[in-house]
Formats: structure tokens, sequence, C-alpha cells
């Protein structure tokens, strides 16, 4: 009898270990260690053939991202800031990362502690509901109501700092920090309802927004690259808690 149990227990154990831990689909091919180009194929066949995801190795929909709220703060520890800018998304809607296209990767090699990717966007949107105040551009921006913040095309450079864990005998990938930095092309903003619904100083900050959204980009660019990295944490972690780092490359 005590036999039997243990053959179940031993039975059950090997089942858990096997749905959670997954492999790279057949039709992603499994590249030599440091064999930088053939990596950047192989992610940028997952982002075409997998745009949906795949729970099978933890990849989720990056297609339409959904997050209840975005901060872009100067000041994340006070609710209220006289100074400064202040913007909050709620629910947030992130499109467009499925149109990345990797153009260069480096750091996969035998003794992995920090991960480069970089990769063009086209298409990239964010909408949802906003609360702006604070100081940007010397302008005063107050107002709530429907957001629009996109870009035609943008380049963007992950770095990701890691550390090798190992579970059930295989190394796993940890996320110590990551770094992002988003360089738009263009970039096209579209704040309703500023200023209680003044319609004419609406149209006229947007208009000035957009006429300079270089220099507005840079004042955001900080807020942009923490908000982004915390949201790309989720989507890498996912993937490498699901599929081994041994898994990623062929014998």
């Amino acid at each position: 009898m005590l036999k039997n149990y243990r053959i179940v227990v031993a039975v059950v154990v090997c089942v858990i270990f096997e749905i959670c831990s997954g492999s790279l689909p057949s039709n992603i091919n499994k590249c030599k260690i440091s064999d930088h180009v053939c990596i950047a194929k192989s992610i940028n066949d997952v982002l075409r053939l997998y745009p949906k995801g795949d729970p099978s190795f933890g990849f989720v929909d990056i297609s339409e991202i959904k997050r209840p709220k975005i901060i872009l703060s100067e000041d994340k520890n006070r609710q209220k800031s006289s100074v400064g800018f202040n913007l909050i998304v709620e629910n947030a809607v992130l499109n467009g990362l499925e149109n990345a296209k990797v153009t260069s990767v480096s750091g996969f090699d035998p003794n992995i502690s920090k991960i480069t990717v970089t990769a063009d966007i086209m298409n990239l949107r964010l909408t949802g509901d906003y609360t702006v105040n604070g100081n940007i551009l010397l302008l005063q921006l107050k107002g709530k109501g429907k957001g629009e913040i996109k870009s035609k095309r943008t380049t963007c450079k992950v770095t990701v700092d890691v550390r090798v864990e190992i579970r059930n005998g295989k190394n796993y990938l940890a996320i110590n920090r990551i770094k992002m930095d988003i360089q738009p092309h263009d970039l096209h903003v579209r704040l309703d309802n500023l200023f209680d619904g003044n319609k004419e100083l609406t149209e006229s900050l947007n208009e000035t927004i957009n006429k300079n959204w270089r220099d507005f980009w840079m004042e955001l660019r900080d807020l942009a690259n923490d908000a982004l990295a915390d949201l790309s944490r989720g989507i890498l972690e996912s993937a490498f808690n699901r599929l081994s780092y041994d898994d990623f490359y062929v014998n």
C-alpha cells in the first residue's frame, strides 16, 4: 500500500513539474549559445507567430496590454504635488508591441548577467483615462479625460540585469533590474478636456505639445522609461518563470 502511494506521489510530482515548465514551440529555432544573430531571428519569429501569446511557454498577449493604472510622476510618494509633472493613466491600453522587430541582441552568453535587446516598433499607441497636473514645456497642464499618445515608429533598447536560479535541475533567469531607453521618431499627443473642458485651451495646448513633441518627450522620457520598464518586467518574468534558460539553446 505504501509503495503504491509513493508511486502515485511520484507521478503527481512529475506532472506538476511538466505543467509548470515549458519549452519553445517546434516552429521556433533554437540557437547555439552566443549566436546573437540567430537569437534575434528567433525572437522575431516568436513576435511574428505568437502576437497573441502562448501560455505553453509563458509568452503573454502583447498585442493589447491592459493595466488598471500607469503612473508617470516626478514624485510617486506624494499623492499631490504642487510642482513637477504628474500624469496618471487609468484603464490603460498599450497596442503595437506585436509590431516590434528586433534589430540586435547581446549578452546571451554562458555566464549570462546582462541582456540587451534593441527593437524598432511601428504604430505604438497608449490610450486611457488620464489625469494630469503639473508643468511641462513651461506650460501648466491640468485636466482629466480621454488621452492618447502614439508614435508611428519607436526605437526601444531594453537592458535586463539577470541572475541564474536553479530549479528542478534546470537554470532559470530571474530579473534584478530593467532599464528602458525609448526613442520615438515621431509623437502625437491628444489630451481631451483640459482645464475643465475649455475647448480653446485644450486645442491650443495639444497643438503646442505636438509642435514641440521632441522637447515634450525629453521632459517625459525618464518617467515613461520607468513606467514601461515596470510593464516589461511582468512580460519577461512570465516567460522566464516558465521557460528554462537551458531550453533556449540547442544541446
